[in-house]
């Protein structure tokens, strides 16, 4: 059996297991697929080292002019994306082991991430439009039943999910369709070989199409508002693996197959200008959105929208260095925000809340939640020495080139407002006072700490080593990476002149934050100061929850004392007023309702609608004629 096909069927086999085994030994099932799961990352490093593979069979041949063939193929790009899909599944099933403990349908939790491990492959590894489709919309598929396993509020939210990626997967069929009747062939290799010019109308629309599917399954705006519908009820394992990490790599994936290969966009032309304003509208409007909620999973769920704006941005503009700066921090993003959601799910899992106004104190009983979740939000927000610096960095230094200060300027703004919802959500969850009822919380088991040290530890290497993941991941997808070297551990963009030292500019802030830290210990010991943890006003100590201030309060000014129309924006966002799915949600209710009202039972009515209908049918005739 060829070597693409076996890690999808294995996968796919491998997810029928858990169906097996009893309710009660779903630790076997979880065990059982972390083996499967640690098979295929073994196997995806092995293929990631053996260059451009291809299978395919043929199945049929339409109108007997145009064959179909099954077709996979293992390129540079796919096989890194399938290296990082494969270790975040084992990352994932590993965590799951501690998480889902207790949890109902823990056996078919494993077997919709082994099935989801597999569609995922599916997608990376076919080499035919169709194929990949038919793999995208399995994921669709699989991340509904997901959903539905959830809490409260999860009818809703996978009804919501199924409603938007299903129909932005019908724009991808329409785009797939266009290419297919107009160039005869829908394979991705053959459509790479001489890229498609969009300067006709059907090419444009077939590219919009497939555009709106990829930003979609990443979670552009304004085709966004499932991910934070589906935070809140969702398991933080299930939210980590697809929305945070998977769904990210593929839809970045398929973005960056229409841009570098199957289309040939014009850098600054009007589909790379488009492309640009939507990633700098989704930065904005989404992390503004994130500093207003006040449940941990949906903050960054909006967070996560936000990012995926720079990926957009990056890879739209069509400067070398800037898509080498998207596609990294679409890597980035991915390690970053599924450490961050694990975290939230620790935080979940020991304290039974996500609301921010309820939590707080938990840095001392949970540290290594704090220090991971720390971490990944330091590469977050764009904060050297970590990898989500060098990501943006690049980014900024592709704007420069192309002198785009607009996006430029949104861009850095973006980062600091990411910053600023992180150290909201950082304080309202491990530092201020804790509430009594957490008093004896403790930190999750260590099968739910590996993965997010793990994570961390990346965060960490892609930043002071940001070299090896360039070289090896980033810049053999870019087709002419010459703007951007690399000196040792130094990254070097020629065209700005830029550099960054990841090694140097480590040492510095490490030696910074020592010096800080003795002057800090001699400072306590000179003035000898005794510190009292009450506070006391008249003579009398306040009670704990009198005095607890929730990070929620940090942007008050913002989104309450602005003004009336910032509030009124914040309050209608918050609302879901910008929704295309509610707004085209409420237009439905409008015609079903006025079809409705035409139905009043009377039989001249009904013969009256006849009699319109036949002579809107004869004009349409007449017209043809």
């Amino acid at each position: 059996m060829n070597d693409l096909l076996y890690i999808i069927i294995v996968a796919a086999v491998a997810g029928i297991i858990p169906l097996l085994v009893p309710r009660k030994g779903s630790i076997v099932a979880g065990i059982t697929s972390l083996i499967a799961a640690v098979w295929i990352f073994i196997r995806s490093m092995q293929l990631f080292n053996a260059g451009e593979i291809a299978w395919s069979v043929p199945l049929f041949n339409l109108g007997g002019e145009i064959p179909f063939e099954f077709a996979l193929r293992l390129t540079g790009f796919s096989s890194f994306v399938l290296l990082f899909i494969s270790l975040f599944g084992v990352l994932i099933i590993l965590y799951s082991l501690g998480y889902m403990r207790g949890k109902g349908q823990a056996s078919i939790y494993y077997s919709y991430l082994m099935w989801t491990l597999a569609a995922a492959a599916g997608v990376v590894m076919a080499d035919n439009l169709l194929i990949l489709l038919v793999f995208w919309e399995i994921l669709t598929a699989i991340l509904f039943f997901l959903i539905n396993m959830g809490g409260e509020g999860h009818e809703k939210a996978a009804a919501k999910t199924f409603t938007i990626l299903g129909f932005t997967d019908a724009t991808m069929l329409l785009g797939i369709i266009l290419i297919w009747t107009t160039f005869g062939t829908i394979s991705i290799s053959e459509l790479a070989a001489n890229p498609i010019v969009p300067s006709s109308p059907v090419t444009i629309i077939a590219f919009i199409c497939l555009f709106i599917g990829a930003i979609a399954k990443a979670g552009g705006m304004p085709f966004h508002s499932w991910i934070p519908a589906i935070a809140k009820p969702t398991h933080a394992s299930v939210i980590a693996f697809l929305p945070a990490s998977l769904d990210k790599l593929l839809g970045i994936y398929l973005l960056g197959l229409l841009t570098l290969r199957i289309f040939a966009i014009e850098p600054g032309g009007p589909l790379s200008m488009m492309m640009m304003i939507v990633g700098a509208v989704t930065i904005v409007f989404a992390v503004l959105m994130a500093l207003i909620q006040k449940n941990v999973k949906k903050l960054l769920s909006f967070n996560a929208i936000s990012q995926v704006g720079y990926m957009v941005l990056g890879v739209g503009s069509g400067i070398p260095v800037a898509i080498a700066g998207g596609l990294f921090h679409m890597v980035n993003h991915a390690i970053y925000k599924s450490g961050l959601f694990l975290g939230a799910g620790a935080v979940e899992k020991m304290t039974g809340t996500t609301e921010l106004e309820d939590l707080g104190g938990l840095a001392r009983l949970m540290p290594v939640t704090f220090i991971t979740m720390l971490i990944a939000g330091l590469t977050m927000s764009g904060v050297p020495p970590f990898s989500g610096f060098v990501s943006k960095w690049l980014l900024y230094q592709g704007m420069l080139e192309g002198k785009y200060m607009i996006f430029l300027i949104v861009a850095i703004f973006g980062s600091a407002l990411t910053m600023a919802s992180f150290i909201g959500v950082f304080h309202a969850i491990f530092l201020g006072r804790r509430p009594e009822k957490f008093d004896n919380v403790r930190e999750v088991d260590f099968s739910m700490q590996l993965p997010m040290i793990f994570i961390a530890i990346l965060c960490i290497g892609f930043g002071i080593f940001a070299s090896y993941p360039l070289q090896n991941f980033i810049l053999p997808v870019v087709s002419d990476a010459s703007g951007i070297s690399m000196s040792g551990f130094e990254v070097i963009t020629e065209n700005t002149n830029g550099f960054w030292s990841p090694t140097s500019a480590t040492i510095l802030m490490v030696v910074g934050l020592v010096v800080g830290l003795i002057i800090f210990a001699f400072g306590r010991i000179k003035k000898n100061l005794r510190y009292d943890d009450n506070t006391w006003t008249g003579g009398n100590i306040l009670e704990n929850e009198e005095i607890r201030i929730p990070g929620t309060h940090f942007y008050k000014t913002v989104t309450d004392e602005l003004n009336p129309v910032a509030t009124g924006a914040f309050n209608d966002g918050e609302k879901g007023a910008y929704d295309l799915y509610n707004i085209f949600g409420r237009l439905g209710d409008l015609v079903v309702q006025f079809l409705r009202s035409m139905h009043d039972g009377i039989l001249s009515t009904y013969l009256s609608w006849a009699v319109i209908g036949l002579g809107v049918l004869a004009f349409i005739l007449m017209f043809r004629w």
